[in-house]
């Protein structure tokens, strides 16, 4: 089998589409499967003269007729806008005010100089010749296997400011030695820029009581502006402090909501001036506390009614593991993370002003008596907890 490659126009292209010269719907392709949204980027990166990846098709030797093998559904988009079904979409990101001029319209309404220049955009075609019958759906298998990206690693093709910062605190990470012993879990995939960007996300917002969704995300790191200085030295001093403090033993294991969770709980603390860049020997201390003997005595004294651990923990422990990116379950996270530290300064004497004011609202919330998970997170809600300063 050999691939030639071919570098035809688009107007060549459809040409070939309307003579019937170029199957695009061969018996072994999957139906036209493309919402108008994802063809309308296809045509916005074609009017930018942007990359449009390869398209494979099999030549037959005797006709000289093509039948598409990879790049079917790129082919029906430009097929479908030169028919005018339908039109451009000037909104799409990043804004250009070319393409804005362009919104709504169809490939006939285009100004001249528009339509010649996406009628002469060239497509990398290969041309499969000299095959073996096996052959083309060897390679069609090989083409369509799934890479499916996590959300970090797509996020990571994005050049921007704030990409360069989370991969700098990531990278600080790195210097310090913090990995899978550390955190329970490697940076494979991007774990690590995925939870640090979620924490920079919630810093920026100053609030865990908005739900985080990819498309947030993605926002944060098209955008052309960085974190403010604030908010990223900010995050650099609970990092490095929080990073510090897993350099104990036993050693935490996290997953990334309860990383999460604990980067908050950190960047909390120092907002209100309960922690600094020298206290990650009591946030060791708490580490230790929490996941170890500490609240295993806790839980064997069940007659506390200040701060229920025996209660709280379960809670805690299954919002970990289930439901673990919803505002609720972060909440209810974050809500006995401070309960057991306070329960851990009452037993270690750790005395600290700013620490009064969480103890107030914590009380007052628990005065409530409610043990039913998501009345208590509604509670926490209502109370104004979610807010980081």
């Amino acid at each position: 089998m050999r691939l030639v490659p071919w570098d035809p126009d688009i107007q060549t292209v459809m040409t070939r589409i309307e003579s019937a010269a170029l199957d695009l719907q061969p018996n072994f392709q999957r139906g036209e499967v493309w919402p108008k949204s994802k063809k309308q980027r296809l045509i916005d990166s074609v009017l930018r003269e942007w990359h449009v990846p390869p398209i494979h098709v099999i030549e037959n030797p005797d006709t000289r007729k093509q039948e598409v093998l990879d790049g079917q559904q790129r082919l029906v988009a430009i097929r479908d806008f030169v028919r005018g079904e339908f039109a451009v979409d000037g909104s799409i990101e990043p804004l250009d005010t070319n393409i804005q001029s362009l919104d709504g319209k169809k490939y006939r309404s285009l100004p001249d100089e528009v339509q010649r220049q996406f009628d002469q955009f060239t497509l990398r075609l290969y041309r499969i010749v000299d095959f073996k019958p096996s052959e083309p759906a060897e390679l069609f298998y090989r083409l369509n296997q799934p890479s499916n990206l996590t959300g970090a690693e797509q996020r990571n093709a994005f050049y921007g400011p704030v990409r360069d910062q989370i991969r700098e605190l990531v990278h600080s990470l790195e210097t310090r030695g913090i990995g899978k012993d550390e955190f329970g879990f490697s940076n494979a995939r991007m774990a690590y820029d995925d939870v640090i960007c979620r924490v920079a996300l919630t810093v920026k917002r100053g609030t865990i009581a908005t739900k985080i969704i990819g498309n947030d995300l993605v926002e944060l790191y098209r955008s052309e502006e960085a974190l403010s200085n604030r908010d990223y030295q900010h995050l650099e001093e609970c990092l490095g402090m929080f990073a510090e403090a897993c350099m104990t033993d036993p050693k935490p294991k996290f997953n990334k909501a309860t990383l999460y969770s604990w980067l908050i709980f950190a960047v909390r603390g120092v907002s209100l001036g309960v922690f600094n860049q020298n206290s990650s020997k009591t946030i060791g201390q708490f580490l230790r506390y929490f996941f170890y003997r500490g609240l295993e005595l806790i839980l064997e004294d069940k007659q506390s009614e200040t701060y229920p651990m025996h209660i709280l923990l379960p809670i805690h422990d299954d919002r970990a593991t289930s439901r673990v990116a919803d505002v609720s379950s972060i909440i209810l996270r974050d809500f006995v993370i401070w309960c057991a530290f306070l329960e851990f300064s009452n037993a270690t004497e750790f005395v600290n002003e700013q620490l009064h004011e969480i103890e107030k609202k914590v009380k007052k919330i628990l005065s409530n008596n409610v043990i039913d998970p998501d009345v208590l997170g509604r509670h926490i809600l209502s109370s104004g907890w979610g807010e980081l300063r």
